[in-house]
């Protein structure tokens, strides 16, 4: 049988043998909620990957979730056109929509999010779902594309959006190779809005400032003077020494993340006992707001 051909229940069981013990313990839980899923879509007859494409528009809330995570997690290219579709017609899964088909990676849906951004971005009132959702679409893309980086960049950079808004594209921006070229424009521009981003009273935008800060002055060439950054040191030490609120929706403090950024500018890596590894026992997380 080809693996086309297998049944979701078999494709399920075959994932869950890739992974080490340590994760097949940690993830029993849902595990037993993803079969219960999977024998619920049986039940209705649909037992291949071509089968609950078919019906996936038309599926109840918790079953369309499962397979949405599903085809983010196996980056089924056969549901791109689906998911697409539904991208536009089904504004409450929108997000998971965006995030299946950034992970799938297709051209169209690439092309599709591209074209959002740049629409929402030249409206006088951009729909902020819209903007998200181009965000968490291109997020994870592996296209080397200049216009991917070049959406996100102008999301990341633009005062008037709401700062989680600005932090999500500062995170998206941050896993793009280009933004480390620093000859380029799209250098100049990351560096300015992440430097500036440092003085933001949205804690979101800064956050992920410090984020993008580290991951333009991580480099592996030891040669590579990061004096550039130095002008960053002083705003990083500022909230390394007084702003301890935790980092939104994370386990670790502020100044946590100001104490990484400041040691990657000045050894050029991140340190091997990292921000999230020292407060990992932590059980709370930091607020996120959207507005």
């Amino acid at each position: 049988m080809q693996r086309q051909d297998k049944t979701l229940s078999e494709q399920y069981r075959d994932f869950v043998d890739r992974r080490t013990d340590e994760a097949r313990l940690s993830c029993l839980a849902s595990d037993r909620k993803n079969r219960r899923h999977i024998s619920t879509l049986a039940r209705r007859n649909i037992t291949t990957t071509s089968q609950l494409i078919a019906v996936l528009p038309e599926l109840p809330t918790k079953l369309k979730d499962f397979a949405l995570w599903w085809f983010m997690v196996t980056r089924e290219r056969r549901a791109e056109m689906t998911l697409l579709a539904m991208l536009k017609s089904d504004s409450d899964c929108h997000l998971m929509c965006a995030a299946a088909l950034s992970s799938i990676g297709g051209s169209r849906s690439r092309r599709e999010f591209i074209r959002i951004g740049r629409r929402e971005l030249a409206a006088t009132n951009p729909d902020r779902r819209s903007l998200d959702a181009a965000i968490q679409g291109l997020k994870m893309h592996s296209s080397d594309s200049a216009d991917v980086d070049d959406v996100l960049v102008a999301i990341y950079e633009r005062v008037d959006l709401p700062g989680w808004l600005r932090g999500n594209a500062g995170d998206a921006l941050g896993c793009r190779s280009r933004i480390r070229d620093r000859r380029t424009g799209l250098f100049r521009r990351t560096w300015t809005t992440a430097r500036n981003g440092l003085f933001d009273p949205d804690i979101e935008v800064k956050f992920w400032s410090m984020y993008v800060v580290m991951s333009l002055a991580g480099t592996s060439d030891s040669r590579r003077s990061n004096a550039i950054f130095s002008e960053a040191l002083p705003q990083l030490r500022k909230i390394a020494k007084t702003d301890h609120r935790l980092a939104p929706g994370y386990w670790w403090p502020m100044s946590a993340e100001a104490e990484d950024a400041i040691y990657v500018i000045q050894h050029g890596r991140g340190q091997e006992n990292d921000a999230g590894m020292r407060w990992l026992g932590n059980t709370e997380r930091g607020p996120m707001i959207r507005d």
